[in-house]
């Protein structure tokens, strides 16, 4: 994988937890065109710590690599909420009593492990709160077993439409605003003033 495919795959997929308005988004590279994919997730992750923001391979099958890039603050909050806490403490994470920090390492370790353990990167019901979801979306969706949604865009609605709606409307936007700064020939390295990538 190239810098500038890296670069497209963050535009397109990444914008929304790049710009800090969602905690964090996903991205998939087929594995036979993942060859530099390490190097530059670890030369990303590297750069832009101090801007707060992690990249991180996910998962890996023969199929695809999943790329995580995400907000740890953004994150740790949503995820602390006591309705995540409950949610968590079913899928079998070690969430701890209210009041205690998450470690969100030991989560995320264990996200990439569920994900594995799904085969060929599948997705574990719980992902959507580590992605933002509303907490009444994610169990909504665990309960219809992904059927019976009242809309359908970034995730599965099952309760207010027109929050979604919204959110997903600053996604696209915000979105199409990096992917002109893109075609106007700016990096995203540029656009977060940090040292670009070799």
């Amino acid at each position: 994988m190239t810098y500038t495919e890296f670069e497209q795959k963050l535009a397109c997929h990444c914008a929304p937890a790049l710009a800090g308005i969602k905690p964090a988004n996903l991205f998939s590279v087929r594995t036979e065109d993942s060859g530099g994919l390490s190097e530059l997730v670890d030369s990303y992750q590297e750069r832009f710590q101090k801007r707060g923001i992690c990249f991180q391979i996910l998962c890996r099958c023969s199929r695809r690599t999943l790329v995580m890039v995400y907000r740890p603050d953004i994150l740790q909050k949503d995820l602390e909420t006591a309705e995540a806490r409950a949610l968590l403490k079913q899928f079998g994470y070690k969430v701890g009593a209210q009041g205690t920090s998450l470690h969100l390492p030991d989560l995320l370790e264990l996200l990439a492990r569920r994900i594995e353990k799904g085969g060929n990167c599948g997705f574990p019901h719980e992902i959507g709160l580590f992605l933002g979801y509303p907490i009444d979306d994610v169990t909504g969706f665990i309960q219809n077993r992904g059927d019976n949604y009242l809309y359908s865009g970034y995730w599965k609605v099952y309760s207010d439409v027109q929050k979604a709606k919204s959110q997903f409307t600053r996604y696209e936007t915000v979105k199409a605003g990096m992917l002109r700064a893109m075609g106007r020939g700016k990096t995203i390295c540029q656009m977060f003033g940090v040292t670009p990538a070799a």
